[in-house]
């Protein structure tokens, strides 16, 4: 968020927007918001005393549902709100047009632009809830509140939420992990294209976001805006006849610590459910609700916060933290490239040669700036890695802080969570404030997945919750599918917030876990993956023995964009998108599939003007890189070979 531009509520009453209907026996309440353009409508009843809704979409006066009657309601242990409720009153609508700046991700500048109406209900006991509805252009949310006011604290032990989709159609989800030492930590497989309705494999049930395509639009599910007085929700086992509900945390994770229901004095809000809607992947791909529906920044002074690219040494030498000299390396690999930083890994604070106040002296010489780890347990989880047992005691952590801060460290990246309970979102939180106290950045690793938080907080760069090139250091089977998950993350996991993936390694780990991804391949995934830090994990060795072009395209590739353009492609298959900075457009494709394939590009995206166009494509069976430099304009396409596995990078300057 750089400055707040402009916040604009409005409460008026939309003529057409919302209306309400009872049936001659007055069992059945209807209420219909629509979105600003009147393409979507969230409709709302309340039949024989229970709630429900279901989406529909009309465009060029076809009309449709998107999602059927799916279930609403929520219990809290003194209280339940899922049936015997009656209305009791409507808001007038709220006009949200808001203008706000992000510090990361797909788009600079956004435009927060809903309609909102609040409906209240009371139960049997005579105690209240409010559904709270937005539609916007490219989907709707809804979320609860409890209105009354007590100083008690009450808990929600279960949610009725449901999302009901047509079967015939297709979905891309991840069953969630079961708990570990390593886990859960949203680095499951995703499935590629599976039937709607189809049973998780895992007990634990299905991870957001959830992506589907049904009744001809894309649609994806998932939350934003927790707090730290809520778990991190997901979709249980069983999706009967297309109908995936809410569940809460399973109770042993983080080692049984923390509870699994919410809990919170009154008044009490909930996260947002939140349902992107499109009639292509690129309306998806472009999303930005999970920030639009965020709390605002909390840090009012952000210019300390300068998002950037990272060597990282522990990919290629999981000892390396371990050796000063070993680490030096890397500090000389991103002077050398003009990257901000360095990754220094587990384990620094016990160096067998050297220690780290060497090398903060040594980086502030070469003007390179330090990242850290830390494990945050704690009793939540058994990893020995250290430095640990800091990062959850409040006390400890704020003390390490204001030390990193003298030292000049510039950021810290916290690994190992394992719960979605509310006590490891309200962790998560805490070193998000504290860390903004102390101007350092903060990478999640072996974490949840982003829920809107870096608009609430610009000093979060990125957060891991992904399987993502650290895998190719253990897991024949990801080496083995690398391309095509690459190409549903794409579509899925970076759509709800930066993506700490570790992209572009072009070397192998080891023989056992060899890289079946292009050369090409790995090059386009600094573009294709947002993240406001984005690692770069291969070894120095690696990036000085490329062709001079393509050390050029990794010296300047930036992280944040100010505008992101979805081109073409399906989950599972390839993607080709545009990514703009400032004038300069980078253009980016990656091929899941084991086939050549022929690619359009139209460069309808660039501004009128000739531009030169810079682009590495595949050679030799995407073994080694092609350069092509020529001029184009937006009417001009580009016709690209994609090799099996392949992929291409491509920088458009105005001349």
């Amino acid at each position: 968020m750089k400055k707040l531009k402009s916040i604009f509520y409005f409460l008026v009453l939309v003529p057409g927007i919302l209306q309400t209907s009872c049936s001659r026996n007055s069992s059945l309440h209807r209420w219909k918001l629509d979105s600003p353009d009147k393409s979507l409508s969230i409709i709302v009843e309340l039949k024989e005393s229970a709630l429900s809704y279901y989406v529909v979409r009309d465009r060029n006066g076809q009309s449709g549902k998107v999602l059927q009657s799916s279930p609403l309601g929520i219990t809290r242990k003194d209280q339940d709100f899922t049936g015997n409720l009656k209305f009791i009153a409507e808001s007038e609508i709220s006009v949200i047009d808001e203008s706000y700046s992000m510090l990361v991700g797909k788009q600079t500048n956004l435009r927060n632009n809903a309609d909102e109406l609040s409906l209240t209900f009371e139960n049997e006991n005579g105690s209240k809830m409010d559904l709270i509805l937005r539609a916007y252009n490219e989907g709707v949310a809804f979320r609860y509140r409890f209105p009354e006011k007590s100083d008690n604290v009450f808990f929600v032990t279960a949610e009725a939420s449901g999302f009901k989709l047509d079967t015939n159609g297709r979905a891309w989800i991840m069953p969630f992990s079961r708990p570990s030492l390593w886990g859960p930590a949203y680095e499951g497989n995703y499935l590629n294209g599976i039937h709607i309705g189809t049973p998780s494999s895992s007990d634990q049930g299905w991870a957001f976001p959830l992506l589907f395509n049904t009744s001809g639009v894309w649609v994806l599910i998932t939350e934003s805006g927790n707090d730290s007085t809520f778990y991190g929700a997901r979709i249980q086992q069983n999706a009967d006849g297309g109908l995936y509900r809410i569940r809460l945390p399973d109770p042993n994770e983080g080692l049984g610590t923390g509870m699994i229901e919410a809990s919170s004095t009154l008044p009490w809000l909930t996260p947002w459910r939140i349902i992107m809607i499109g009639e292509t992947p690129g309306t998806i791909v472009e999303n930005n609700l999970v920030y639009h529906l965020s709390e605002p920044s909390k840090i009012k002074d952000v210019s300390w916060i300068k998002p950037g690219r990272a060597s990282w040494s522990w990919w290629s030498d999981h000892s390396s933290p371990g050796d000063v000299n070993k680490l030096k390396r890397y500090v000389d690999l991103s002077k050398e490239m003009s990257w901000e930083y360095t990754l220094v890994d587990a384990n620094w604070n016990i160096m067998k040669v050297g220690n780290i106040d060497q090398l903060i002296s040594y980086a502030n010489d070469k003007d390179v700036g330090l990242l850290l780890w830390y494990n945050s347990g704690g009793p939540h989880n058994k990893v020995t890695e250290q430095p640990r047992d800091i990062m959850n005691d409040p006390a400890k952590r704020r003390e390490e802080m204001q030390k990193l801060q003298n030292w000049g460290i510039r950021g810290v990246k916290v690994d190992f969570f394992q719960s979605d309970k509310p006590n490891i979102m309200k962790l998560y939180l805490d070193i998000l404030e504290d860390a903004a106290d102390f101007h350092l950045l903060v990478d999640f690793h072996g974490c949840t997945l982003p829920r809107g938080w870096a608009r609430t907080w610009p000093n979060l760069m990125s957060m891991e919750g992904v399987k993502g090139a650290e895998q190719y250091t253990s897991d024949t089977n990801f080496a083995a599918n690398a391309c095509v998950y690459n190409t549903i993350y794409a579509y899925t996991r970076n759509v709800v917030g930066s993506m700490d993936y570790t992209p572009v390694t072009f070397t192998n780990y080891r023989s056992g876990t060899a890289h079946t991804t292009t050369l090409g391949h790995e090059l386009a995934l600094s573009v294709v993956f947002e993240s406001g830090l984005q690692h770069f994990a291969d070894r120095d060795s690696a990036y000085k023995a490329v062709p001079s072009f393509v050390r050029e395209f990794l010296k300047y590739v930036p992280v944040v964009w100010d505008e992101t353009k979805y081109i073409s492609g399906e989950p599972g298959k390839f993607i080709v998108m545009a990514r703009r900075k400032g004038t300069d457009w980078y253009l980016a494709a990656i091929e899941g599939e084991k086939k050549i394939q022929l690619l359009s590009v139209p460069l309808f995206f660039l501004n009128k003007g000739t531009y030169q166009l810079d682009m590495i494509t595949d050679s030799d069976a995407g073994k080694s890189f092609d350069y092509i430099q020529r001029e184009v304009a937006s009417d001009d396409s580009l016709e690209i070979i994609l090799h099996p596995r392949g992929g291409f990078a491509a920088k458009l300057s105005i001349k």
